[in-house]
């Protein structure tokens, strides 16, 4: 089989030819058709995830989000069959997306929503699961009924355009941060206003809110005094401050907390229903081949992409 393999940190991915793998009990074999661009894969690939997120080289398979097809299924596995179209996001820090082939596990694995595509399904499971997690874990947003006013920083990108649609789909009223070139967007996601970053004073006349969810790495200090006595600001890209706010916790009325994924099955079948439902989206900003991965790599991390970067396999 085909896959795209880095031999040490901060080089380019190289195709190679490698054996086909066998799924062992419990585990499936994965065609993959798609592929999706985390900006922890190209992070662990550079070595700017270290120690948290080491590499195995030589020959490490870089990626974790993917959908698919089953090819075989292992010892023991029930309830899904050959050729079923499927989506998951690989366990563990061993990558291995970006290949034709892949071994994966149950605990995380979803039959594909119907009316998707291998794209679309692709682009789901990290981004879907950490802006829900957020929303619904971190913030406390209820999932139905939300009457709270939602503030989501970066709304046009991976996390940020599903928890718009997430958090609407809720209840909530929903205000993006976005740029300029992005506000038509995150309207026809469902914000029922928009804020552009770009412009002065953007949060004029905005607050207060009883969500805030960062999407981009911002500093908490920035966004405390749009926050409601009892608000609660996240971020998915936590930094120091984030964590150094979250201490704090004990002994502020505002809370800050960061978003670890729990990456778990079940809640991607949530996602999922809502996708089937049409209540969610997955917006692809650009596509690019398996051969072409540093490039969609490269989009990712320019910040500008709007929704998500698919590799087709």
């Amino acid at each position: 089989m085909r896959a795209m393999t880095l031999d040490s940190y901060g080089m380019a991915p190289k195709l190679t030819e490698l054996p086909v793998p066998s799924p062992g009990p419990g585990q499936v074999l994965v065609r993959v058709r798609a592929t999706s661009i985390n900006p922890i894969d190209w992070k662990q690939a550079s070595g700017k995830a270290r120690p948290l997120l080491g590499a195995k080289f030589p020959g490490f398979i870089p990626g974790y989000d993917l959908a698919g097809e089953l090819e075989a299924l292992g010892a023991g596995v029930t309830g899904l069959t050959v050729g079923q179209r499927v989506h998951t996001r690989l366990s563990g820090t061993r990558g291995g997306a970006s290949a034709e082939l892949v071994v994966a596990g149950l605990d995380v694995l979803q039959p594909m929503p119907e009316g998707t595509d291998f794209a679309q399904a692709a682009g789901l499971p990290l981004a879907g699961m950490t802006a829900l997690q957020g929303l619904r874990d971190a913030c406390r947003l209820p999932m139905t009924g939300a009457t709270q006013r939602v503030l989501i920083i970066g709304a046009s990108g991976g996390v940020g355009h599903l928890a718009v649609q997430l958090a609407r789909a809720a209840g909530a009223s929903v205000v993006g941060v976005c740029s300029t070139r992005n506000v038509d967007l995150v309207r026809r996601l469902g914000a029922t206003d928009v804020v552009d970053y770009t412009k002065s004073a953007p949060y004029a006349g905005q607050a207060p809110f009883d969500v805030i969810y960062d999407c981009v790495g911002s500093s908490p200090s920035d966004f405390l005094g749009l926050l409601t006595p009892k608000g609660r600001f996240a971020s998915c890209l936590p930094g120091p401050a984030v964590f150094a706010h979250a201490a704090l916790n004990l002994v502020r009325a505002r809370k800050v907390l960061p978003v670890l994924l729990d990456a778990n099955a079940a809640d991607l079948g949530v996602l999922d229903a809502l996708v089937a439902k049409g209540k969610l989206e997955v917006v692809i900003d650009s596509r690019f081949p398996l051969t072409g991965l540093a490039a969609a790599w490269a989009r990712s991390s320019s910040g500008r992409a709007a929704g998500k970067v698919i590799v087709d396999v």
